[in-house]
């Protein structure tokens, strides 16, 4: 990470690297980051990032309690949905 950070609250824990699935020489990944809040609530960071051979990008998202879950929801019931 960078001198600064882009999510909104504290970054106060890293919980996990998640790698995607790859398509030619392009790695992607999911960075999941525990958060405090500003307004004192716990949260979640998630930062996108791509790279390939000349290119790095991030892209951090803050989510908070309620946000993270319905995400979280609505991942499991993509996972589990049997109209594939």
């Amino acid at each position: 990470m960078g001198i600064f950070s882009l999510y909104r609250g504290q970054k106060v824990g890293k919980l996990v690297e998640v790698e995607a699935l790859r398509k030619g020489p392009l790695k992607q990944r999911i960075d999941v980051v525990r958060l405090a809040l500003d307004n004192g609530e716990k949260g979640v960071g998630l930062k996108v990032v791509a790279k390939s051979l000349l290119s790095y990008q991030a892209l951090p998202v803050s989510l908070n309690k309620e946000q993270a879950r319905e995400l979280a929801h609505q991942i499991l019931q993509a996972v589990d949905d049997d109209q594939i």
